[in-house]
């Protein structure tokens, strides 16, 4: 959802439009190092005023730079959005494979795996929240090929969920009077609604959020002895 600040006063035409894409396919280290300063600009600018306040005239103030610089690595702030948002799914997907890969009983997984979706949502904070709970029809600036990605990411953070939850479950290890699937769901809803509250830096650390969390979920579905 670009707005006028942001498209005007970028170079014209196709030609900054092949610069740009010329550079996302073979980009330099120069062109890394920047896009990262780039990205901690913006991260640092919708912390103070919000993702849809922000434009990209105040990433470039921020960056110390002219907006027209801008466009050589993002054609509008929406696009910027994914790229810092698939940037993070993909090091949570990285996590998640690794829990799904590890030998530790199913309970422990899914407290794992709420672990590493509780670390990625401070790690890569504001952003992946603002995502999670936008309507993605929002986000018009963003192509259909950028956006697929993200989406089968997103689903396979739902699979891992409901797989450590159905692997529990086929143990022994969970009992519930819900399908699986419906689990799963609920679980990351309870990790993901820390936006209303949570900041980095305040009083729980990421992880001892993630913890108690992790305690609520598992108190409910943890299998209990017979009297």
């Amino acid at each position: 959802m670009g707005t006028a600040d942001d498209n005007s006063g970028a170079e014209s035409g196709s030609h900054i439009d092949r610069r740009r894409s010329k550079a996302r396919k073979r980009p330099s280290e120069a062109y890394l190092r920047r896009r990262a300063e780039l990205e901690s600009a913006a991260t640092t600018v919708m912390r103070r005023k919000g993702f849809h306040d922000m434009t990209l005239r105040d990433v470039a103030e921020e960056l110390g730079t002219d907006r027209a610089s801008v466009y050589y690595y993002v054609a509008g702030k929406d696009e910027l959005l994914a790229d810092l948002v698939h940037g993070a799914l993909v090091e949570s997907d990285e996590d998640l494979t690794k829990v799904s890969r590890s030998e530790q009983p199913a309970a422990d997984k899914l407290r794992a795996g709420i672990r590493v979706l509780m670390k990625h949502y401070d790690r890569h904070f504001p952003y992946l929240y603002i995502w999670v709970h936008e309507d993605l029809s929002r986000f018009e600036g963003v192509k259909q090929g950028d956006l697929e990605p993200i989406i089968d990411l997103s689903q396979r953070q739902f699979e891992f969920i409901e797989g450590f939850v159905q692997e529990a479950v086929a143990s022994g290890e969970f009992t519930t009077t819900l399908p699986v699937g419906v689990v799963a769901q609920s679980i990351i809803g309870l990790v993901a609604w820390t936006f209303r509250w949570y900041e980095p830096g305040r009083t729980l650390s990421a992880q001892d959020l993630a913890d108690g969390l992790a305690d609520i979920a598992l108190s409910g579905l943890v299998t209990r002895p017979a009297p």
